[in-house]
């Protein structure tokens, strides 16, 4: 584990020397703070569910920000998808975020609407036609939707398949695939989703590419050493990729803020109360949200009735994390 660190210290230490430039002057009257004072609503899957890319994201905004308030709702759902698709001999049907999106829109009403999914959404499989066709179509809608009640649209690419540290259960060709035994060559059809929904990207639509950052980040690490991953199950990024998610994010949305050294930066946020409050809020948030919305799992809903109990205890973090914010 320390070796994997040492490898994450030097890549990164390499990045951010390449990438050095003079600080502007930078400040919230001359840029366009894309999540500030708005309403923000995230989706996506299990990745979002852990949500501590969506963490970073708010430690490191609030603090370049601090008079900028944040209204983020993070709603991810795990082993959900857009395209409505889920794999052969699969027990159940995997949640499909276009049965919960009409009341998402209308309960919330977002100003902007952020969006990842292709994990899940190819199966494990092999790359398909009709359910690529299906993953478009689920793109598709949202962006329809998202239009329709003037939120704007921010799509991320998928992360990133290691295949290596599940190189005892992956499945060649023309063989049985599904989650426990997937495609050994999936991300190559993680880059084919990724791919197209960069081709779709526009002004008034912007696609953040998670997976093609993410690839390079890791393809370094194994260039040094083979074994090394921040995706230990293949699939699910640990706190590094997702710093890394946030990293990448940040980049694209806030050019203004750096985050450097993964490990460092974690081992601090650990221990900083800000970051924890943070933390606390978007948890419980997240999970209010998600049962006041509303979706079904393993053919059962989930739903609960009202959302004032859990915003009247984000109202208080609000009130904590303001103070900390003004010390």
């Amino acid at each position: 584990m320390k070796s994997h660190f040492f490898i994450l210290i030097l890549i990164t230490g390499f990045l951010i020397s390449c990438k050095k430039e003079k600080k502007a002057d930078f400040s919230a009257d001359k840029i366009d703070l894309v999540l500030n004072e708005k309403r923000v609503l995230i989706l996506g899957n299990s990745i979002t569910q852990n949500g501590r890319y969506v963490d970073f994201l708010e430690y490191y905004i609030r603090k370049q920000y601090p008079n900028n308030p944040l209204d983020i709702i993070s709603i991810g759902l795990s082993g959900e998808t857009i395209s409505g698709t889920t794999e052969i001999g699969r027990e159940f049907p995997r949640p499909n975020v276009r049965k919960r999106l009409d009341n998402a829109l209308s309960e919330i009403k977002p100003d902007l609407v952020i969006a990842c999914y292709g994990m899940n959404d190819g199966n494990y499989s092999p790359l398909d036609s009709l359910r690529f066709e299906a993953y478009k179509d689920g793109i598709l809608e949202l962006k329809t939707k998202a239009a329709a009640i003037n939120a704007k649209l921010i799509l991320m690419t998928p992360t990133v398949f290691d295949p290596n540290p599940i190189s005892d259960r992956l499945s060649k060709e023309n063989e049985t695939y599904e989650y426990w035994h997937p495609y050994f060559k999936y991300n190559n059809v993680l880059e084919a989703y990724s791919n197209w929904l960069l081709s779709i990207e526009t002004e008034e639509l912007k696609v953040v590419d998670l997976h093609h950052h993410l690839d390079s980040m890791l393809t370094a690490m194994k260039s040094i050493k083979s074994d090394s991953t921040f995706i230990p199950d293949g699939v699910h990024p640990n706190n590094i990729g997702h710093f890394y998610m946030a990293q990448k994010i940040l980049k694209d949305l806030y050019p203004e803020i750096s985050i450097e050294n993964p490990i460092a930066e974690i081992e601090h946020l650990e221990a900083d109360s800000l970051y924890n409050l943070v933390l606390k809020r978007r948890e419980l948030r997240s999970e209010g949200w998600r049962y006041f919305i509303g979706y079904t799992s393993k053919e059962k809903l989930f739903k609960t009735d009202s959302i004032l109990p859990i915003e009247m205890e984000v109202e208080k973090l609000d009130l904590a994390i303001d103070q900390l914010l003004k010390q």
